[in-house]
């Protein structure tokens, strides 16, 4: 196994942001954690407000914006699962 993995979600073909697989699993647990929380918080921001058809332009960013740092944290996630 690579000792850094790159993220899933990038904006080029080649990655630049990777996962240090030789840290300590709880700082995986807690960036994973951090990530997922930022992005269920901006998606139940986003729940409790009634979008206008002026702000529906906006949606992809927002959407953008709570996806990223959710895959980020299931990236994250995924490390610690048991290897086969």
């Amino acid at each position: 196994m690579d000792r850094y993995l790159p993220l899933k979600a990038n904006a080029t073909a080649i990655s630049v942001l990777v996962i240090d697989t030789d840290v300590d699993t709880s700082h995986l647990l807690e960036n994973a954690l951090l990530r997922i929380r930022a992005g269920a918080g901006l998606l139940e921001a986003l729940a409790s407000n009634s979008l206008q058809p002026e702000t529906m332009a906006d949606l992809y960013r927002l959407i953008l914006s709570a996806y990223l740092p959710i895959q980020d944290g299931l990236d994250l996630l995924e490390q610690l699962r048991p290897q086969p």
